[in-house]
């Protein structure tokens, strides 16, 4: 019985083994450190690179992945050519048309930047320029605690040309993601930081509808943790 028994598992896992990658196309951006793209040599690398890394092996997939600007994976969304989406937020406009998995990648928690560290101690910001990513909303909690106005937000392509208004002092107010602020910060001389505690968003895998079971996936993403 023990011999049949191990024989059929090794038929299994022979079948298993000799199974097709399935093939997906997953779309992300520029995101660093999470993300981070080298156009000179068009590879990814980032803790979210590993993630993917991780579930391809070990759910048997092929996994390309595809560099967009920001503004463009936002309407890659809805239309459908594109297979999954990483590091992205889950609402309710997004579930109409993705699958999103249970457990996040990461937490993404906002910072405040700026040429000086005094401007980090006021939460009155009601009368400076603050540039934020296009596309990326400024939580009303944050809006709330430092008295942001809508009508003193300037809203750029990327976060790089952000900080090149603040180096240039055309703004006064960097907020981006905080671990994201910090790597492109570096290339910057005194820029200062203060992580926003007020407002945390998880981040999620998306996949196209269908195209495959999320919980396989939750377990890889709880395994690729431990």
């Amino acid at each position: 019985m023990r011999t049949i028994l191990f024989f059929m598992v090794s038929i299994f896992s022979s079948l298993l083994s000799a199974a097709p990658q399935k093939k997906l196309r997953c779309v992300t951006t520029h995101y660093p450190p999470f993300t981070i793209y080298d156009e000179n040599s068009d590879t990814f690398t980032g803790l979210d690179i590993e993630y993917l890394t991780f579930i391809e092996r070990n759910l048997n997939l092929h996994i390309e992945i595809v560099h967009l600007p920001w503004a463009r994976v936002k309407k890659e969304m809805r239309l459908g050519y594109y297979d999954c989406y990483f590091s992205l937020a889950n609402n309710k406009e997004r579930a109409k048309y993705l699958d999103f998995t249970n457990e996040p990648l990461h937490i993404t928690q906002f910072g405040l930047f700026a040429l000086n560290n005094d401007k980090l101690l006021t939460n009155d910001l009601s009368n400076s320029t603050v540039a934020m990513l296009r596309g990326v909303p400024l939580p009303s909690t944050i809006a709330s605690q430092y008295n942001i106005k809508g009508n003193r937000l300037i809203q750029s392509l990327s976060t790089k040309a952000n900080f090149e208004l603040l180096e240039k002092k055309r703004v006064e107010y960097v907020i981006t993601n905080y671990q994201a602020g910090l790597w492109y910060s570096k290339e910057y001389k005194n820029i200062y930081a203060h992580q926003l505690n007020e407002f945390s968003l998880p981040v999620y895998i998306a996949f196209k509808r269908g195209i495959i079971d999320t919980k396989l996936v939750d377990e890889q993403i709880k395994r690729f943790k431990n």
